[in-house]
């Protein structure tokens, strides 16, 4: 049976866990050491690993075969746990089991020694979406846990957590991974899968991952059934909706030289291939931004952007000042806001070059 990507290619152990090793070297200690905490709290953007990491701990505190903190991954406990055959670590849906029915359920379990493991592993993932009354009846069992119970809380939104909650877990805070990191974790698998690709490709998927490892691979999966087989920067431009740079390029000179005539050119046939503006006024904005930064802080600084884009940046800067920029940034946010209920999205994107292109065409009080 055909398995997604991003299930394939689910990391195993700590070490295979990208760009979170802040938290993969503290957890493999506490696991090789004995001090395993009876509660965590994984908290982060979507795709980071959280959940990854739950099963991973679930794996190492009960695998016979322990290695400095990483489960073997081949005994019978560790595929158990890989495969759901084995009850004693339980993964809860929040989302959809968040009433204190279910919190009591589980603390009735939790007094059970487990069956075939060491510890019972309780994976409670969205937990910021159970009910007061659910967060009660888990505080109470939190208070004083069974010594063979380990509580995994996973959250996107630790803020809705009650600090009595809080206050009794180890809490690691999950980053989003950056596109140097993804690009080199996407390679990897498409070597693996023996599918031909380009850098470029790779860094728009990157870019559009949004620092999770889980949207890249998926993103990533969409583009070889696309591309038949292969992944170019041309088809992951058609599946993702992104810009092509030489446009942006187009468009920033336009601005930048305050050539009206060439803007309202390039948005004439821009619109005539049906793109999206909205995506687009993100693209530049971001592109924009980009260019801010490079001009405020030198030629050093860091941007998760490629070298061909960079030379490009710098190129462009000697058409703008941080001042003007800095305006641009706000026309583009203004822009964005609009979009979102413009009747006329042309009409407001034209108004909005004219105030980028002439500033003095912005009324002054």
């Amino acid at each position: 049976m055909y398995q997604a990507l991003y299930r394939k290619y689910r990391p195993k152990n700590f070490d295979d866990v990208v760009g979170q090793e802040h938290i993969t070297v503290t957890l493999k200690q506490e696991i090789s050491s004995g001090r395993v905490g009876h509660a965590y709290l994984f908290t982060g953007s979507r795709g980071t690993g959280k959940t990854t990491c739950s099963k991973i701990i679930a794996k190492a505190v009960n695998c016979p075969n322990q290695q400095d903190g990483n489960p073997c991954g081949v005994c019978d406990i560790c595929k158990g746990i890989d495969d759901g055959s084995i009850l004693d670590v339980t993964e809860i849906d929040a989302a959809s089991n968040n009433g204190v029915d279910n919190i009591r359920q589980l603390r009735e379990e939790a007094n059970f020694t487990p069956a075939v493991t060491k510890y019972r592993v309780y994976i409670i993932d969205e937990t910021h979406m159970l009910s007061v009354g659910a967060f009660n009846a888990l505080l109470k069992i939190m208070e004083e846990p069974p010594e063979h119970v380990i509580f995994i809380l996973a959250t996107t939104e630790v803020h809705k957590i009650p600090a009595t909650i809080l206050s009794r877990c180890q809490r690691f805070d999950f980053r989003r991974i950056s596109n140097e990191s993804i690009v080199s974790r996407l390679g990897a698998v498409c070597v693996a899968e023996g599918v031909e690709f380009e850098g470029d490709a790779l860094d728009l998927i990157a870019h559009h991952a949004g620092g999770g490892m889980r949207n890249a691979l998926t993103s990533l999966e969409q583009t070889i059934a696309f591309g038949e087989g292969k992944v170019t920067l041309e088809v992951a431009e058609r599946m993702l909706g992104g810009v092509d740079t030489s446009d942006v390029a187009e468009i920033v000179r336009a601005i930048g030289t305050r050539d009206v005539a060439a803007c309202f050119r390039w948005t004439a046939d821009y619109v005539e291939t049906g793109a999206d503006l909205a995506q687009f006024v993100r693209d530049l904005a971001e592109h924009v931004r980009n260019m801010y930064v490079l001009t405020l802080a030198g030629a050093d600084v860091a941007l998760e952007v490629s070298d061909a884009t960079r030379r490009e940046l710098a190129h462009e800067m000697q058409w703008f000042g941080p001042d003007r920029l800095s305006r641009l940034l706000g026309v583009l946010g203004d822009l964005s806001a609009e979009l979102k209920t413009s009747t006329n999205p042309r009409l407001s994107f034209e108004i909005a070059l004219t105030r980028m292109v002439r500033p003095d065409s912005d009324l002054t009080l």
